[in-house]
């Protein structure tokens, strides 16, 4: 739905990171605690939160008594999460604007390390594992998730729809098999970094949806390819073409209230030692 190289870069997610945690990690937020449970993260352990955005994961890993290094490389998301810190008066996680391929931190200093829908998009995903593997500890476990094609996920059919109705050019986003949408693409890059006992889990989730203007609202408000959309777009096109989307968005998802599904690959590993 959107060309993947803009998506590796801060711009992006900078322009949506005020919005993101309100709308878009809502929906994620289901996939960040089964990937908690899959490393069954426990007090006192060291976490890290690579490609952290707006701290979805991090918060939830210091709520079971982590302590969280969350890293991101979009200074919005950074700033998001540390006003969410201070306003909260939470303790235990410590951001940081980073490249998840050159990571600041030591080696093994962490008993967990999780990537949540992030390294999907580095420019160099093996760097970006391998820099995993280093921060682990010995007997460390992994944990980095990436979407499934869009046809495997009935929320982002619908979002494609309402895209292509704005701008009907819009190529179908054809499953991409030699990116993390493929399973065993994962699961070779866990291996090859060195994890040990991989596994790629098949995780489905639904949300359920009021009315089409407010799943296209929530779009607007928090979804990279969205914005990026209408920012090529210019807001008198974007207004003039906005009911089309939303009929599409009753054409392809409705009638609602709508149960949406989204579909994703959580991939484990272990760091042998």
């Amino acid at each position: 739905m959107a060309d993947p190289a803009p998506l590796s870069t801060p711009a992006p997610w900078n322009s949506v990171a005020d919005g993101y945690s309100e709308t878009t990690m809502r929906l994620f937020s289901s996939y960040i605690d089964r990937a908690l449970d899959l490393l069954d993260v426990r007090a006192e352990e060291h976490v890290a939160d690579i490609a952290c955005g707006p701290g979805t994961l991090a918060l939830a890993a210091a709520a079971r008594g982590a302590t969280v290094a969350a890293l991101d490389f979009a200074p919005g998301m950074i700033r998001v999460l540390n006003a969410t810190l201070a306003e909260q008066g939470l303790t235990g996680v410590t951001a940081t604007e980073g490249d998840g391929q050159n990571l600041p931190y030591a080696a093994a200093g962490f008993d967990a390390a999780f990537s949540m829908f992030g390294l999907m998009f580095f420019p160099d995903r093996a760097r970006g594992h391998a820099e995993l593997f280093r921060i682990l500890k010995p007997g460390g476990r992994v944990c980095v998730a990436s979407w499934a094609p869009v046809d495997q996920s009935s929320l982002m059919t619908a979002l494609f729809a309402g895209l292509k109705a704005m701008k009907p050019d819009l190529p179908a986003p054809d499953p991409d098999m030699a990116s993390l949408e493929n399973p065993d693409v994962l699961r070779a890059e866990l291996q090859g970094a060195g994890f040990a006992d991989v596994t790629v889990h098949r995780i489905s989730d639904t949300a359920t949806l009021a009315s089409a203007e407010a799943l296209w609202s929530d779009m607007e408000k928090g979804a990279v390819p969205v914005r990026m959309m209408r920012e090529a777009l210019g807001e008198a096109t974007w207004t003039a073409r906005r009911p089309q989307a939303l009929a599409a968005l009753d054409r392809t998802a409705g009638p609602f209230p709508a149960s949406l599904s989204m579909t994703a690959w959580i991939g484990t590993g272990r760091k042998p030692g």
